[in-house]
């Protein structure tokens, strides 16, 4: 099986952005809702980290709708230029896969996931997963578009034979973690913004709420820990 961040990167990532580049210019109304949502913690959001960032504009929209700066990871090439060239006013853009995130980078107000996980593989998942943590302030937010299935499940990747789509509950794993809240979800379909009966269409909206608590226990049991072993 051909590797799914390196196919990506090779050539799929730029047929995606070719196949979609129409949509380049519009607002999006899943967009809209997550920065209502946000609009009361609008002042804490001052950075933005998009995985997946396509050609940009939905990085750009939260950017100009919640007044903050805009940092967006994307495999394809041509939609990195594409982005830094027609929305790089207040977002900077730099090809990568959600795997490899540069640990190097400032801790971000809001990170979100924009329609990208479905894409990892497996094997690299828990990393992705980690890193975007790491990556991500206490006391802040996370955001994730994708399917949103009934049962989680593998399928053919139509656009290129031999990868898959593993369509999961993205923002339970989150949660799995211990330090993550489910603040709000907006389900949607493909094509239509509205709840489908049809769950193999079924795609959500959720933003999640990364506690402050959990590092200060964290940091309480290192330190009881180690004052046992005194």
């Amino acid at each position: 099986m051909p590797s799914q961040e390196r196919e990506f990167l090779k050539s799929e990532g730029d047929e995606w952005f070719k196949r979609n580049i129409h949509k380049f210019t519009e607002n999006s109304p899943e967009i809209s809702v997550l920065c209502n949502w946000l609009m009361p913690f609008r002042k804490e959001v001052q950075t933005i980290l998009e995985i997946g960032s396509g050609g940009g504009n939905k990085l750009s929209q939260m950017c100009w709708q919640l007044n903050s700066k805009g940092y967006g990871i994307e495999p394809s090439g041509l939609a990195v230029d594409y982005a830094n060239k027609n929305y790089g006013d207040k977002c900077v853009f730099e090809v990568g896969t959600a795997d490899s995130l540069p640990t190097q980078l400032e801790k971000f107000d809001l990170i979100h996931f924009g329609f990208c996980l479905y894409l990892v593989s497996r094997d690299k998942i828990t990393d992705c997963l980690k890193k975007a943590d790491l990556l991500l302030k206490p006391g802040r937010f996370l955001s994730i578009i994708d399917f949103d299935p009934q049962q989680p499940h593998a399928n053919e990747y139509v656009h290129f034979k031999g990868l898959k789509s593993f369509k999961d509950n993205y923002y339970k794993m989150f949660c799995d973690l211990g330090n993550y809240t489910l603040v709000n979800k907006y389900s949607f379909s493909e094509g239509n913004h509205y709840f489908s009966v049809d769950s193999s269409v079924r795609t959500s909206l959720t933003l999640l709420f990364k506690e402050k608590w959990y590092n200060y226990y964290k940091d309480l049991n290192k330190m009881m820990v180690s004052s046992l072993k005194k």
